[in-house]
């Protein structure tokens, strides 16, 4: 398992990793022995060409460039490029242009060298899967959010990944991203996380491709079972819902800070007679609440318009700028938001 181990942090990181840069790259010494020693690299790339796709990055007065098809094995769709830059990655040195002073590098070759470690290593725990006390726990990497049209929309029915980084298809079912219900994958996770998941099979599809059948929620801890739950949320408490969904006879939303459940919702009575809308938030009573049986149930008595929504988060930013001036030397945390997983095809792989 140390083996396994060890090749996904090569692919998708580890604490206290970093990419080579120009900084600590060196001049082409270092890219010569890599190629003589076939040795690994970590790059991380500063432009990607507008018309190939390439990614390159300038070292001093040698140029490293990787081509677009040395990503994952073929040529990439250009509207995502930008994508690309977010990426660590694992590479070899493939060739050396001395007079150009050109450092070709592959990811796809690196990749290649090391996926039969990982899946002899999968395939040596699922024979003798019965046998393990333990499960075989890995890390992926997103890389698409399927969904499929049921009754006229769009449902998340779960997340493709890239197991070890080393371009092994792994499939997560939306059953299986945590132990609670899971409405919707949208906001949730996206393109490029690395995630942990248990290995359960490997599935064999119709056309001879395969994929290994993962699964997350046994990693992470059930909200339900929270000592915090049953302290912080009382039968009576006044609470903001947000609607997430709708039935013919009630409607499920969830509470800021609580995402994890969904709270069960009755439609307005005559008294309070309003749409529901998906999207929108709704002030209610909690009337029910019972951590045994998983339930959080509430009744709305008023929807908040876009200019209440609005003016609650000017109170809060103005909160936050008085917070700014009593406390001037806490930095700010900027998160940035990779692209929706769609963008990129399972079949990168």
């Amino acid at each position: 398992m140390n083996t396994l181990q060890d090749v996904t942090n090569m692919f998708l990181g580890y604490t206290g990793s970093r990419p080579m840069t120009a900084e600590t790259a060196g001049r082409m010494k270092k890219y010569e022995l890599a190629y003589e020693k076939d040795e690994y690299l970590m790059l991380s790339f500063s432009r990607v060409d507008a018309t190939t796709g390439d990614l390159s990055l300038v070292d001093d007065d040698i140029t490293v460039l990787m081509p677009a098809d040395q990503i994952s094995g073929k040529p990439y769709d250009l509207r995502y490029r930008a994508q690309k830059l977010d990426d660590v990655y694992c590479v070899k040195v493939t060739r050396i242009d001395p007079d150009r002073k050109i450092v070709y590098v592959s990811h796809q070759e690196a990749r290649l060298e090391k996926r039969p470690e990982i899946e002899a290593a999968l395939e040596m725990y699922l024979a003798s899967k019965a046998k393990n006390k333990s499960p075989m726990i890995v890390k992926g990497k997103v890389l698409k959010i399927q969904t499929k049209m049921v009754n006229g929309e769009s449902v998340d029915t779960g997340v493709w990944l890239d197991l070890c980084g080393v371009g092994i298809p792994a499939f997560i079912y939306v059953g299986n991203w945590k132990k609670t219900f899971t409405e919707s994958l949208r906001g949730k996770v996206s393109y490029g996380d690395i995630v942990e998941v248990v290995v359960l099979e490997k599935v064999m599809r119709k056309d001879q491709m395969y994929y290994y059948s993962c699964s997350r929620k046994e990693l992470v801890q059930d909200p339900w079972e929270s000592m915090e739950l049953g302290e912080k949320y009382h039968k009576g408490d006044i609470v903001k819902i947000k609607c997430l969904s709708k039935r013919d006879t009630h409607w499920f939303g969830e509470i800021n800070g609580l995402e994890d459940i969904q709270v069960f919702a009755e439609y307005p009575s005559q008294k309070h007679d309003f749409a529901i809308v998906p999207g929108m938030e709704y002030m209610g009573t909690i009337y029910y609440v019972n951590p045994e049986e998983h339930s959080l149930k509430a009744r709305v008595f008023q929807a908040l318009t876009f200019e209440q929504i609005e003016e609650k988060n000017v109170v809060v930013e103005e909160n936050s700028e008085n917070k700014e001036q009593v406390d001037s030397a806490t930095p700010e945390i900027e998160e940035q938001t990779a692209e929706e997983a769609e963008q990129t095809e399972v079949e990168e792989l």
